[in-house]
């Protein structure tokens, strides 16, 4: 691929997987384990992962960074946080307003630093990972540069040894928030996405599949679903509550990525243009879509009572996706808007001239 473009299939994908998390967010919990479920919105996440390490990839490359004193400066850090910090400040403060208003009490500890919000809601843990990310990836990445392979086999080591010890810690046991929002737990997918990048010709899928390893890790990956998802089998040594979404499945999202990177469009056209807007609104989406259910906004309840099955329940669950999806993005809107004028000020404010004070 080449790190110089800009490419709206990326922003499809990511407007199509924050719909999947809305989408899974809202359903009742009998609905998001059925196989049909398992293999579309289940990999939203692990979808956004694969994505994240590409961009970050195609960001670093196309700046010329090789090592870690490039990358970890003053700018770097500053520029990712101010994308990051700004609008989880926001969402930091009204989940406060709206935990007093509808739960009557809020969480401020030890996990507040990891990102976790006053008042949590169904994937704050994500929140948490993306900050991790910000000082993981430079070192995945530098190491993947010096030697790929070696990086891939740790990444995938590192993450399959976490999942088996993380049933053996207490700290990280019975799906607690440190052992879902450890990044660790996603390592191996980051690596995928920087692999991608060199690896990927955007115009034929044969160059992947033709590679033994992604052939070997996608029938892995399916295999195992269809394991947990279909016959109910249960891998002992993984929290259960994960099963569907952890190291043996990851080259299953990251097919469904190359596939869409493949065949999505690759101009901007009105419903394809409507999904890189809201691909872009990502983040912002995510967080909102948090606080509203986290203070039970939703419609998930009417979802629960009636199920797809019911007019009620169709239009309860697009209902959500719609209004998040729009607010969300609206969020986005304001804080370009807010960081423009901010920026106007700035320059336009007076200098002080002391040559002036003489004459």
């Amino acid at each position: 691929m080449d790190e110089s473009k800009h490419y709206i299939q990326i922003d499809i994908i990511k407007g199509l997987a924050i719909i999947a998390v809305i989408t899974l967010h809202v359903l009742p919990g009998n609905l998001a384990k059925i196989p049909l479920s398992i293999f579309t919105i289940e990999q939203a996440v692990p979808i956004f992962l694969v994505v994240m390490g590409l961009n970050a990839a195609m960001s670093f490359k196309r700046r010329g960074y090789i090592t870690l004193s490039q990358i970890y400066n003053t700018n770097y850090i500053k520029s990712r946080f101010k994308r990051l910090l700004y609008p989880f400040i926001v969402i930091f403060i009204l989940s406060a307003i709206l935990g007093l208003l509808f739960k009557g009490d809020l969480y401020i500890g030890f996990l507040s630093i990891l990102g976790y919000l006053p008042l949590s809601g169904p994937g704050n843990y994500f929140v948490s990972i993306i900050f991790q990310f910000v000082f993981v990836f430079p070192i995945l990445y530098c190491l993947y540069k010096k030697n790929p392979k070696f990086t891939l086999v740790l990444s995938f080591v590192l993450t399959f040894v976490f999942e088996i010890l993380a049933n053996q810690i207490p700290v990280l046991e019975n799906n607690s928030y440190l052992y879902r929002a450890c990044i660790l737990r996603y390592l191996f997918i980051i690596a995928l996405g920087v692999w991608t990048l060199d690896n990927f010709d955007i115009n034929s899928l044969k160059t992947v599949f033709k590679r033994k390893f992604i052939i070997m890790g996608l029938i892995v990956s399916v295999v195992y679903m269809i394991s947990i998802s279909v016959f109910n089998w249960n891998f002992i040594h993984f929290q259960s509550a994960w099963q569907p979404r952890n190291v043996l499945s990851f080259f299953y999202p990251l097919t469904i990525c190359l596939v869409g990177l493949r065949y999505l469009p690759l101009v901007s056209e009105k419903i394809s243009g409507l999904l890189g807007f809201i691909g872009r609104a990502s983040y912002h989406i995510f967080l909102v879509q948090i606080i509203v259910f986290g203070s039970g906004l939703s419609m998930a309840s009417i979802i629960e009572e009636f199920g797809l099955q019911h007019i009620y329940g169709i239009t309860s669950l697009i209902s959500n996706i719609i209004i998040l999806t729009i607010v969300g993005s609206l969020f986005f809107i304001l804080e370009i808007k807010f960081k423009e004028y901010i920026s106007k000020k700035i320059i336009q404010k007076p200098t002080f001239d002391i040559s002036k004070i003489f004459h």
